[in-house]
């Protein structure tokens, strides 16, 4: 990537959506509709699937009777994040979730984008975010970008709201960017960079930041809690697996070194399964055209 190349904002979505083991369906529901602004798109006994705009489903939460809770110090979903269209959108998430009296963990301006912090009943993470404009985002030489965590300034976010009311997240959400806890940068960086084809776009020694398009990050990586954790039990709450979308070329490409690279994957009707080496489940759909 080089200097001069940035993110367009008018790409396809990369990220689908999000699947979640939860230990109460209707706990779950509550909190994911009423508190963050999610809408109901299907329900089965054990399984609900959300969306925005009544047809993209963005979040598949499932229930199961043996579920354990993920132990501390395991790989695994440090954050989903969703994106929101605006910064009016940003303001009136603030607001409902202040009103609401729901625990929020921070806020933070990280220069290409401002975000809120807080976990769902389970404890998984959960960033709602806004993209600053892509010409104000901060490159380095190399082409990766500088982010930063100064505090939000949340007053003069407020302004944005003017005479707008919360109603839920608007149509145009959708995720974001995924974080990952993982054990081993450099094992995520041959896997993701090397073998998936992701860019580089920020990378220190305990933190790796990957991308399509050009993106600050679709999926972000870190070892903040200790390099070499161990990964949590299948049946353990959290993350089961996200969907992600790559081109034509990309999938076959990702596919044919996923293969001389010795991963194992499933293939079924032009979508690949993949495991991360710190046991996080990909998706790998194509987009649609």
């Amino acid at each position: 990537m080089t200097h001069q190349e940035i993110y367009t904002g008018d790409n396809e979505p990369r990220i689908g959506y999000v699947e979640l083991q939860v230990s109460n369906l209707e706990q779950s529901l509550s909190f994911y509709q009423e508190t963050i602004g999610f809408k109901l798109l299907e329900k089965r006994e054990k399984s609900a699937k959300l969306t925005t705009d009544g047809s993209t489903p963005l979040l598949s939460l499932i229930e199961t009777d043996d579920y354990v809770k993920r132990p501390l110090g395991t790989t695994g979903l440090y954050h989903f994040a969703i994106v929101v269209p605006t910064r009016q959108d940003l303001a009136l998430s603030l607001v409902h979730l202040l009103q609401s009296g729901y625990p929020v963990q921070g806020a933070a301006d990280h220069q290409y984008s401002e975000a809120l912090y807080l976990a769902d009943p389970d404890n998984n993470g959960i960033e709602i975010y806004t993209d600053r404009n892509a010409n104000d985002w901060i490159q380095t030489e190399s082409g990766w970008y500088v982010g930063g965590a100064d505090p939000l300034d949340a007053e003069h976010l407020l302004t944005e709201i003017k005479d707008a009311t919360w109603s839920g997240l608007p149509d145009k959400t959708r995720i974001g960017h995924m974080h990952l806890q993982v054990a081993n940068i450099e094992e995520s960086e041959k896997f993701y960079v090397d073998t998936l084809g992701f860019d580089i776009v920020a990378k220190d020694t305990h933190m790796l930041f990957v991308s399509k398009d050009r993106y600050h990050h679709h999926i972000g990586m870190n070892i903040w809690a200790g390099k070499g954790l161990p990964q949590p039990p299948a049946n353990a709450l959290g993350l089961k697996h996200f969907t992600f979308a790559f081109t034509d070329e990309e999938y076959q490409d990702a596919k044919q070194l996923l293969e001389q690279n010795g991963y194992h994957f499933e293939e079924h009707e032009q979508s690949l399964t993949v495991v991360d080496p710190a046991g996080n489940n990909i998706k790998i759909t194509t987009i649609e055209t």
